[in-house]
């Protein structure tokens, strides 16, 4: 009978913790879908659920204020208290108030759109950005939102600097996630490889054909990634010449940042 009942409670264990990741790797889907929200029926597809174990993750964050049903629709998005829990979670993590300093002098001296990414598990998101001078500039790109590891160009450039058994794992779990953004492994791992042997990517934007994307990555003590910072203009504005001049301001700047974060983790 022990046995039975140490096997009992090993299950529901197991049941809770798998009910645990389910639930993240749907707050997750919805943070990085569309702003319309996401489809029950999609939901469970993505995630290789059943519709009554995606239904029932659902209604259980929903009751929690996690999620929400978008007004009008049968859609599912992050809800307010999701908002309220990222906010209190925020002052916690140094980089972006560590970082604003940086970008505030960036931008005033590139003149388009400067954005900070950082790594969030498989994801990458735009965690901070700033507007130049330059009368056309990236707004549609929102702090917050979140891509698939590798569909950016900074998330390729933070991709570079990670240990082999952390890349493969990424390639791995987003594997199916790719095929939505128009990408694929080899493009990937090309441009993984092109930031770090130079230092830097320069790519034209996944998202918008008419944009092109020069990032750099900002590394910790040790050398791993924990951001990249990225300037995101009209694509005659990011030729051979103007790259070359501008990759000695971002690598400053990551440099800045890398250094603050040394500043910080020593006590005293």
């Amino acid at each position: 009978m022990a046995r039975t009942a140490e096997g009992g409670s090993i299950r529901s264990e197991t049941s809770g913790t798998q009910c645990i990741h389910r639930s993240f790797a749907v707050v997750r889907m919805l943070a990085s879908g569309s702003a319309e929200g996401e489809k029950l029926v999609d939901i469970a597809a993505t995630l290789n659920l059943s519709h009554p174990t995606a239904h029932r993750i659902l209604k259980a964050l929903e009751t929690e204020g996690i999620v929400e049903r978008a007004r009008g629709s049968r859609r599912y998005q992050l809800g307010s208290e999701a908002a309220w829990l990222g906010l209190a979670a925020f002052n916690r993590f140094p980089i972006t108030r560590l970082a604003s300093p940086v970008l505030d002098r960036l931008v005033e001296t590139v003149g388009d759109s400067v954005f900070l990414s950082v790594p969030s598990h498989n994801d990458s998101v735009y965690a901070d950005r700033r507007f130049g001078a330059y009368p056309v500039q990236a707004r549609r790109v929102a702090v917050g939102a979140r891509r698939p590891l590798g569909v950016s160009v900074a998330g390729r450039t933070i991709m570079a600097y990670m240990k082999p058994e952390r890349l493969e794992a990424v390639l791995r779990e987003n594997a199916d996630r790719y095929g939505d953004w128009r990408c694929t492994e080899s493009q990937i791992l090309c441009g993984a490889e092109g930031a770090r042997e130079q230092g830097f990517l320069c790519s034209d934007s996944v998202v918008n054909s008419e944009r092109r994307v020069l990032a750099v990555p900002v590394r910790d003590i040790v050398g791993h990634p924990v951001a990249a910072i990225s300037v995101i203009a009209a694509r005659p504005r990011l030729g051979g010449e103007r790259i070359s001049r501008l990759v000695p301001l971002l690598r400053e700047a990551a440099r800045d940042i890398s250094t603050a974060l040394h500043r910080q983790a020593i006590p005293g």
